[in-house]
């Protein structure tokens, strides 16, 4: 009962000064906005992120990957290309494998089939298990076998983009890219993992066989990678070290390759976009600082102009609570109202922000952050309390004659 009419006195009182109450918590709401939409972009982002890697296999992929030599063991040969035998034989040695793939990226090439201009486009080269490691599904034709890799025939399979440069139809056609000509066979359905880069563009891409690729680019085989889906997150440890010691073998211990673990970067990814947040708040809270600071200046003005009707409560019996309670409860909700504002402006510039970039982005997942609208509207209302108090403490320790002197 007696906050209820704490509420109605600092509603009055603010009232009768609305353009300067406006003023006072503009640093509160844009503190508030800054929280609520940088928090929810970022939640977005993450999501996306988590979701498209998730569809490639999430945490339990392992890639192995060539890199430059830091140590070399005494007279130890240069690493070997990888055979189709020998590819065949690890796969077959290590464990819980659910796919994998050795595929090797050849960046941009020029390109053209045999009628229409010339474009570019990423050249990737791979084995059978690439489509299947990468989740990639078919839209027309068929893909190529372990056979025909291994026979090295020339032939590709295209991605989406690709395939619109013919509208009557791409497969049987033939295609040059750089030195090669293929005949293609497939076209891929369009998928888009914006945020996941794997060393090609999902959308505009042309793969033909590893072995065919190597007879005219040896170095491909060497430079591949191994793309590795595990039956399990709780095998990644297992696969690792199969992995490890197989390479570190054949290799004869020369350190050129690197084993990463989706798991421990999933993890990783987290921690990244909690700090994030964390600098976002941080930001944001410089601005609700400065507000606190002027929330403050406006009640020590709100005093001075009130000091008669401070020293007419007092004499008509008040006490000290009851004066520092009302001027509190006014502080409380003038900068809980900057935070309900602002919250509510941060919940639709995010939700704008979710549809365009959803319209760019068809992969994009709107997220609003429940949790930074409850904290921008609770530190909100407690900057105010904690910058309230002295003017309402000074409020409270006036006496009546001295008010109204």
């Amino acid at each position: 009962m007696i906050f209820a009419e704490y509420l109605r006195m600092a509603s009055r009182a603010l009232g009768a000064n609305r353009f300067r109450s406006t003023l006072t918590v503009f640093s509160i709401t844009t503190g508030a906005l800054a929280i609520v939409l940088m928090s929810s972009l970022a939640k977005s982002g993450l999501a996306t992120l988590v979701h498209d890697i998730a569809e490639l296999g999430g945490a339990r992929i392992v890639m192995v990957a060539p890199k430059k030599a830091e140590r070399h063991a005494k007279n130890a040969p240069p690493p070997s290309a990888w055979t189709p035998e020998e590819r065949q034989a690890f796969y077959t040695r290590v464990p819980f494998l659910e796919a994998k793939a050795t595929y090797s990226t050849l960046d941009r090439h020029p390109a053209r089939f045999a009628t229409g201009p010339a474009f570019r486009t990423d050249w990737v080269a791979a084995d059978a298990g690439f489509f299947d490691a990468f989740q990639l599904k078919l839209v027309a034709g068929r893909l190529w076998t372990p056979e025909e890799d291994r026979q090295r025939a020339r032939v590709c399979v295209i991605a989406s983009k690709v395939g619109q440069r013919v509208p009557e139809g791409a497969v049987g056609r033939f295609l040059s890219i750089g030195p090669e000509r293929c005949r293609v066979i497939g076209v891929l359905a369009p998928i888009d993992h914006w945020d996941s880069n794997f060393g090609f563009a999902w959308l505009d891409f042309v793969a033909m066989p590893l072995d065919t690729v190597a007879l005219g680019k040896p170095e491909v085989l060497s430079e591949a990678a191994l793309h590795l889906r595990t039956d399990d997150v709780a095998h990644n440890e297992i696969v690792k070290r199969i992995t490890n010691a197989i390479l570190v073998d054949r290799r004869a211990g020369v350190d050129n390759f690197q084993i990463w673990d989706f798991n421990a970067f999933m993890g990783n990814l987290e921690q990244v976009f909690a700090l994030l947040e964390l600098v976002v708040g941080l930001l944001a809270g410089i601005a609700l600082g400065v507000g606190g600071i002027g929330v403050m200046n406006m009640m020590l003005v709100s005093v001075s102009e009130r000091r008669r009707e401070i020293g007419l409560r007092k004499a008509l019996g008040a006490p000290p609570n009851a004066i520092l309670g009302q001027f509190l409860t006014e502080a409380a909700l003038l900068s809980g109202g900057g935070g309900v504002v602002g919250a509510s402006l941060g919940v639709a510039a995010a939700t704008v922000a979710n549809l365009l970039l959803r319209r760019l982005l068809p992969s994009w997942i709107s997220n609003i952050s429940v949790t930074a609208v409850v904290v921008a509207i609770v530190v909100s209302i407690g900057i105010g309390l904690a910058f309230g108090m002295w003017p309402a403490q000074r409020a409270s320790r006036l006496l009546p004659v001295e008010a109204w002197r």
